[in-house]
């Protein structure tokens, strides 16, 4: 079984066109697969064409294997994830590979068209970005995890599902050892959120008006009760984006969904925008918390510690 899987992963690594000459830096790869609809009324499919994707990879000084975080930027793109959150990873023993959904798809943004870009059409990209490092000669591939904020937390609690892993890394292939979204949307409610394939640590702020902390502190309690190895740290008074934000400031013109419950009928969706247009609204608070920051750092370092030994 270990040399299958080991010629697996060569031929991953030859399939993405990626000969790790270098060890580091922006790398291109594929999704694993994507999921499309034909129109939004309709639920996602899963069809077998990937993406053209690109990540920045780096390293923390030594020769590896190291464990590995992958990183899952948020609806404005991932310019703010690597400066906050990439040295902190790497000091701490973790190679980060900070993944760009949008730019291969000729998207800037998706804060003001959520539409645009699914949380569910990013699940593929992070297990394409798994099944790329689990084929470097310096990340263990036994010990990675996905580490995602807000559009990009979203993603990391969909990726967490025995549906993504049964999807995108079946018996044989790479998986994700644990999740850590920050301040995810938890009010979308479908049968295949009760059961995750690994533990889940979400973090999220008391104040947060974009993706509030609530509903997320009510699914971690009742997929608990329910065996499931999922917990919650809600940081008190701490806005959206408390650990990215530089100042607290009010965004009029983003779609806010905070008002929304929606019950669907499959992880797949259908999600009609009728369905939302009674409670959907404009704009939402971002605020930094430097003791936020701080209490989810030490958090964080004592999560990947337990999980990822």
């Amino acid at each position: 079984m270990r040399s299958t899987v080991t010629l697996w992963l060569a031929i991953v690594a030859l399939w993405s066109g990626t000969s790790w000459a270098n060890d580091s830096g922006v790398v291109s790869f594929q999704s694993a697969g994507s999921l499309q609809r034909s129109v939004t009324s309709e639920p996602f499919a899963l069809v077998g064409a990937s993406v053209a994707l690109s990540g920045e990879l780096l390293f923390p000084e030594g020769a590896g294997p190291f464990p590995a975080i992958v990183l899952a930027h948020g609806c404005e793109g991932n310019r703010n994830v690597e400066p906050v959150w990439g040295p902190f990873l790497r000091k701490a023993g973790y190679a980060t590979f900070n993944v760009d959904s949008l730019r291969g798809r000729g998207l800037n943004e998706v804060c003001t068209q959520p539409f645009a870009l699914s949380p569910l059409q990013r699940v593929s990209d992070i297990y394409g970005a798994l099944r790329l490092l689990a084929a470097h000669p310096k990340v263990d591939a036994k010990r990675v995890a996905l580490m995602g904020f807000s559009h990009g937390g979203i993603v990391t609690m969909l990726a967490s599902t025995t549906w993504a892993k049964e999807n995108f890394a079946p018996a044989g292939q790479p998986s994700f050892r644990a999740f850590f979204p920050f301040y995810p949307y938890c009010n979308t409610i479908f049968p295949e959120r009760d059961r995750v394939s690994a533990p889940v640590r979400i973090h999220t702020g008391a104040a947060d008006d974009w993706t509030p902390a609530k509903p997320c502190a009510d699914l971690a309690g009742s997929l608990k009760a329910a065996g499931q190895d999922v917990s919650i740290s809600v940081y008190p008074d701490a806005h959206h984006k408390f650990d990215q934000a530089r100042d607290t400031v009010f965004l009029p013109n983003v779609v806010n969904l905070a008002d929304c419950y929606v019950k669907m009928p499959s992880i797949l969706g259908p999600l009609a925008p009728e369905s939302i247009a009674n409670c959907v609204k404009k704009g939402a608070t971002e605020g930094n918390s430097p003791s936020a920051t701080e209490q989810a750092r030490k958090n964080l370092r004592a999560q990947m510690e337990e999980l990822l030994r």
